[in-house]
């Protein structure tokens, strides 16, 4: 009998610590969330109090005015975490109460709808500045130990004594280093590290630290397993070796899958990813690696098969982050040349209206703030655009079985760090590692990250399961956005082909260019 409560009471418990998991829609009564680095002196501290849902019950609202008339009779400000798309028409408010005040503040998100179950669906960082002040939530974010935290922005070490040196320095004042520097100088000298007294810092110190243990590990020659030899023996040769190898912390935004990499010689360059590999982003050059290795290889079958894609790839690394869109919109009758001058006449012009028809068509797929001081009603075209062309070439399956299947090709080994954890300690016990890479999932093109009504930043991403991003555009749209857009064509606007001479005379890539 005592055992059966006793497993009642466990099932009990695992209920109640997954509900607490799945996110900031199913927090318990109570639950603290702080700013500041650190939670015992915070600099703020909120309370959970309660969830709203709009509609109340599952469904959403048959119009976006209706939401937005339901918005303007709350009787409360609230502080939205997101921008409404066209198709969001539904949403939750979160309400808080606050230390030190009798006034509560509240959240809101926007949802396409409200679903029986919410879970997952907003995390537990509310807008990306609050930290949630239990054990299983203080990683990264508030230990700071991704390489990001501990070294300058792209570093690069000749060898593992310079990045422990500079660990030590410890630039940044990180209240977590000291922590950590017994168990690094362990490793420094070719021993499984033993991080003692760490008491929370084990999630950290396993997903976070581990960006730097492994290649460290590496160079010294600690990893032995398949994925390491087999690596080394593709890339290397059967002399080859880690040993000398320069360590590598690239920007994150721009590497996608890989934390670090090996710099062997002048031209070896060895990527390394202890990413999980369900919901990790890829970057282009994770890909485009890819392509180079197959034919660095000479897989001229798998280059011919998806040849038409490493065309999309390639553009995509070597095209602006205005001109993709606007050429693949172009290539794919989405809008006509007109639309694409009005486009960069807007950019360029910064102006906040227009009356172009083929604009606003554009426009109305996403729903921006219009009083953001940096709104540009050209942006805002292109981001839609850019969400159509990625949503049409995601549709295209070749396009993503290319990107996985290159992905696969590149020169990346996957390394996970293994370890054991008792009392206060963490003690690494090996590594498994991977080679080539076996990265799963469907990989497509996902232009929401980086386009905005307000700019661009960066190349359009990659992402796993991206065929789920962006806006398909209607046959209907298309034929009136051409139909409206060739009633201008008459006379185009001597101002903007003015701006796409000069253009043409320093640009050497785009749809200017080609196109004209």
């Amino acid at each position: 009998m005592n055992t059966d409560i006793r497993n009642i009471l466990n099932l009990l418990e695992d209920i109640h610590l997954d509900e607490s998991a799945r996110g900031l829609l199913y927090r318990d009564v109570g639950d603290t969330f702080f700013k500041g680095a650190d939670r015992n002196k915070p600099d703020e501290e909120i309370q959970f109090k309660s969830v709203a849902y709009f509609p109340a019950m599952p469904g959403a609202y048959e119009t976006s005015e209706e939401m937005e008339e339901t918005i303007a009779d709350l009787s409360y400000p609230v502080t939205w975490v997101n921008t409404p798309t066209k198709a969001m028409k539904a949403f939750a408010i979160i309400t808080f109460d606050v230390t030190g005040s009798d006034a509560p503040i509240y959240f809101g998100r926007y949802f396409s709808d409200i679903k029986g179950d919410m879970a997952g669906k907003w995390n537990n960082k509310i807008d990306g500045s609050w930290t949630l002040n239990k054990t299983t939530s203080l990683k990264g974010s508030y230990y700071n130990l991704k390489p990001a935290d501990l070294y300058h922005a792209n570093a690069t070490f000749k060898k593992p004594s310079d990045l422990y040196s500079t660990l030590a320095q410890d630039a940044n004042n990180n209240p977590s280093v000291p922590r950590i520097l017994p168990g690094m100088k362990e490793l420094l000298d070719g021993s499984l590290p033993t991080f003692e007294n760490i008491g929370e810092m084990v999630t950290s110190i396993r997903d976070d630290l581990g960006e730097s243990i492994g290649p460290i590990a590496l160079v010294q020659g600690m990893i032995t397993s398949d994925g390491a030899e087999a690596a080394r023996k593709d890339i290397l040769g059967d002399k080859g070796t880690y040993a000398g190898a320069q360590i590598n912390f690239p920007p994150s935004k721009n590497n996608g899958l890989v934390d670090s990499y090996l710099y062997i010689g002048k031209d070896v360059e060895i990527g390394i990813s202890s990413k999980g590999e369900k919901g990790a982003s890829a970057s282009v050059k994770n890909i485009a690696d890819g392509i180079k290795a197959a034919r660095e290889k000479g897989l001229d079958d798998l280059l011919d098969q998806y040849a038409d894609q490493v065309v999309i790839i390639e553009d995509i690394g070597s095209i602006s982050s205005i001109e993709f869109p606007l050429k693949y919109g172009l290539e794919q009758d989405i809008i006509d040349e007109n639309t694409a001058y009005a486009i960069k006449d807007l950019i360029r012009s910064g102006a906040v209206e227009t009356d172009h028809p083929g604009v606003l068509t554009l426009q109305s797929d996403i729903n921006a703030k219009l009083n953001n001081p940096r709104y540009n009603a050209g942006y805002h075209a292109l981001s839609a655009l850019a969400k159509r062309v990625s949503a049409n070439i995601n549709s295209d399956p070749e396009f993503g079985e290319a990107c996985l299947k290159f992905l696969n090709t590149s020169p990346i080994i996957q390394l996970h760090l293994n370890g054991t954890s008792s009392d206060d300690n963490y003690t690494v016990t090996g590594f498994t590692s991977k080679y080539p890479p076996d990265f799963k999932g469907t990989v497509g093109l996902d232009a929401s990250k980086v386009y905005s009504a307000t700019g661009t930043n960066g190349r359009v991403s990659f992402s796993y399961d991206g065929v789920k991003e962006g806006v398909k555009a209607p046959a209907s749209d298309k034929r009136e956005l051409r139909t409206k857009a060739k009633e201008l064509t008459t006379g185009r606007n001597k101002d903007v082909d003015d701006i796409f001479k000069k253009q043409k005379t320093t640009t050497s890539t785009g749809v200017d260019r080609e196109k004209r």
